[in-house]
C-alpha cells in the first residue's frame, strides 16, 4: 500500500468503465481513503464502487456540457479533494466533414474544456494544503495524429501538451502532475470507430495494465507515462520519423474509416 496515496480523497471522472474504472480500483488498492466517481451511467458507477472497497460517492453528470461541469463542482464544493483523475473523454471516428459540428463541439468541450476547468478549480486548494496530484489521460494519438480522427487527435494533442506544461510549472510545488498517454487499449472505441483490428491487435493493452502503469508512474512522480513498451517504441519512431512518412503509415492504419460509406462512430475514450 502506498504511503503517498494514504487517506487521499480522489475524484475520478469517466469512472464508469475502461481505464477510468481500473484507475479507481488501483487508487483504492494503493491507499486512497475515499473516492468520488463521476460519470454518466449510475449503474456502472455502482459496479466500479463495489470493486474499489473504499467509501465512494457517486456523481452522475454529463461533463460534455458546462452545466454538467457546474453540477460536479457544486457537489464537491467545500470538500477537500486531494487528487484529480481527468479521464472522462469521448472519441469520434470518421471523416472530419462527415461528422456533425454539434458532436465535435461536445467532444472538444469534454476532452479539453471540462478537464481544464476541473484542474483549475481544484489545483489552488491542493497548493494551499501542500498535498495533491492531477492525473490527465491523453493519448499516443495526440503525438502522432490520425486521419479519420482529426478533431479527436487534436483534443488529445492539447491534453498531452497541457499536462506536460503544467507539470513543468509545478516543479517547485508539492503537487504531482502526471500525463498518461495510452495507445490502443481493449475498449470498444476502435471497433465502433471502424478501425480494423488487424492493424492494431499487436499493440493492444488491457485497461487494467494501463492503469497499473499509471499508478506506478504517479507513485514514482514520473511526469509522463506512455503505457506499454510497444507504444514507447512507437512514440520514439514517431518523434524522429519525417511527418510525411507518419502520415502515410497513419492513412494505411486508419484506411477503413476513411473509406466511402463508413459509418462514423462515437465512443467513450
Amino acid at each position: 500500500m502506498s504511503s503517498y496515496l494514504s487517506g487521499m480523497n480522489v475524484l475520478v471522472t469517466g469512472a464508469s468503465d475502461g481505464i477510468g474504472a481500473e484507475l479507481a480500483v488501483k487508487l483504492a488498492q494503493n491507499g486512497a481513503g475515499s473516492l468520488i466517481l463521476a460519470g454518466r451511467n449510475k449503474s456502472r458507477l455502482e459496479e466500479t464502487a463495489q470493486r474499489c472497497k473504499v467509501p465512494c460517492r457517486l456523481v452522475v453528470a454529463d461533463l460534455a456540457t458546462s452545466e454538467g461541469v457546474d453540477q460536479l463542482l457544486s457537489e464537491i464544493s467545500g470538500e477537500d479533494v486531494d487528487g484529480l483523475v481527468n479521464n472522462a473523454g469521448v472519441g469520434l471516428g470518421g471523416r472530419f466533414e462527415d461528422l456533425s459540428v454539434e458532436d465535435q463541439d461536445r467532444m472538444i468541450y469534454l476532452n479539453c474544456q471540462a478537464l481544464t476547468r476541473l484542474s483549475h478549480t481544484l489545483l489552488q486548494s491542493m497548493k494551499d494544503r501542500e498535498r495533491g496530484f492531477i492525473l490527465l489521460v491523453g493519448s499516443l494519438i495526440g503525438y502522432a495524429g490520425g486521419p479519420g480522427m482529426a478533431a479527436y487527435s487534436g483534443t488529445k494533442g492539447f491534453v498531452n501538451r497541457f499536462a506536460e506544461s503544467l507539470n513543468w510549472e509545478m516543479k517547485d510545488q508539492p503537487i504531482r502532475i502526471l500525463l498518461l498517454a495510452p495507445g490502443v487499449t481493449q475498449t470498444s472505441f476502435f471497433k465502433t470507430a471502424g478501425i480494423s483490428e488487424d492493424h492494431i491487435r499487436a499493440g493492444q493493452m488491457s485497461p487494467e495494465d494501463v492503469a497499473g502503469e499509471a499508478i506506478r508512474g504517479l507513485l514514482s512522480d514520473r511526469g509522463v507515462v506512455v503505457a506499454g513498451w510497444r507504444n514507447r517504441m512507437l512514440l520514439f519512431l514517431v518523434r524522429f520519423a519525417p511527418r510525411w512518412l507518419v502520415g502515410i503509415v497513419s492513412r494505411k492504419m486508419f484506411s477503413k474509416i476513411l473509406s466511402p460509406g463508413h459509418q462514423a462512430g462515437e465512443c467513450d475514450a
